[in-house]
């Protein structure tokens, strides 16, 4: 054994470089094929009345895929959610486990996603990765996925999926990038953009859901080379100002290579607050760092709601013709 400790010490150096390097590698689930299996839940708020479970699933079965509902998908016994938070749970978690299915993909959004993470083991995905699909609410399950350096897609779901013979970009960009044909998303050209290239992992989502987990497990940091994506609706301005402040002085924004400004829908109270739009305060904010920025990116609570891949390494670029958010195809 004394002969042995002098070779381990040799040893040493190698396996602290094997174990930082798997520390900062991220997991990317397996990309669909035709014939796999979506499984479809609710982890928040209840659907609307008006959504065709039915419509939902022919619209995913014309993709090649087979579709699961949780079985309280379209619960509406509660006030506001859809079931109590352990049928979500459970049902969230029978998805996870079912490795019969290869995406799990949140129906809609509202608010109740946070009161799921005590009670579902999302860390068996990194033993049986697969893509977790959402956006909004789920935002906080995205979260909790990159803590267990796990990628997934922000991007539509399901209730708002358009019908009826309209088109439906959205829903199509959520195709391709299960499918592992998102490369390159391109943006015209924006009033507030700031010019540069950066690179850094994408993530971010709801801006008013990431300040909401200050402080937990799921905090978002940017220790890392990190690339920012906020959207958000129907907030006051003022509250907007009151983030961005907060991530200015924590200094997280500090931290940041780029940042994605998706969709701000909706907002309020802007007369009040003396501007005319919601991303000229944001502009303020971002301006000083001397990053590049990218405003009207299609993502948020607004058509196009184009899927894009969280916890991936991308390259945005920012010049006069428009700005491109590049996804790297090998990790």
């Amino acid at each position: 054994m004394k002969h042995l400790f002098p070779i381990l010490l040799l040893l040493a150096p190698l396996f602290a470089g094997a174990r930082e390097s798997d520390s900062t590698a991220f997991i990317r689930p397996p990309y669909l094929q035709p014939g796999d299996t979506v499984g479809i839940v609710s982890p928040a708020g209840k659907l609307p009345l008006k959504t065709d479970t039915a419509k939902i699933r022919e619209r995913i079965e014309s993709w090649g895929l087979h579709v699961k509902f949780g079985a309280h998908c379209a619960d509406r016994e509660q006030p506001y959610f859809a079931g109590t938070d352990e049928q979500r749970a459970a049902d969230l978690q029978a998805m996870l486990d079912d490795e019969s299915v290869k995406a799990v993909i949140a129906c809609r959004g509202g608010y109740g996603s946070v009161r799921l993470l005590p009670l579902v083991n999302l860390a068996r995905l990194r033993e049986h990765p697969k893509w977790v699909v959402g956006f909004s609410d789920i935002t906080m399950l995205h979260l909790a996925l990159r803590k267990l350096r796990i990628e997934s897609i922000h991007g539509p779901m399901p209730a708002g999926f358009h019908f009826d013979g309209e088109e439906d970009p959205s829903a199509e960009s959520l195709r391709q990038a299960l499918f592992g044909e998102t490369v390159c998303i391109e943006v015209e050209p924006h009033p507030l953009n700031q010019p540069g290239t950066a690179s850094g992992r994408l993530a971010g989502g709801n801006l008013t859901v990431l300040r909401s987990a200050d402080g937990t497990p799921e905090e978002l940091t940017a220790e890392e080379p990190t690339v920012l994506l906020i959207e958000e609706v129907g907030e006051f301005v003022y509250r907007i100002d009151r983030m961005m402040q907060s991530l200015r002085r924590s200094g997280k924004l500090e931290n940041l290579r780029a940042v994605v400004v998706g969709h701000f829908s909706e907002m309020l109270g802007m007369d009040k607050f003396g501007v005319a739009d919601a991303c000229a305060v944001i502009s303020a904010y971002t301006r000083p760092l001397g990053i590049p920025v990218v405003f009207g990116f299609p993502a948020g609570h607004t058509d196009p709601n184009l899927a894009v891949y969280l916890g991936r390494r991308v390259t945005v670029g920012v010049d006069d013709t428009g700005a491109r958010v590049e996804f790297a195809r090998e990790d």
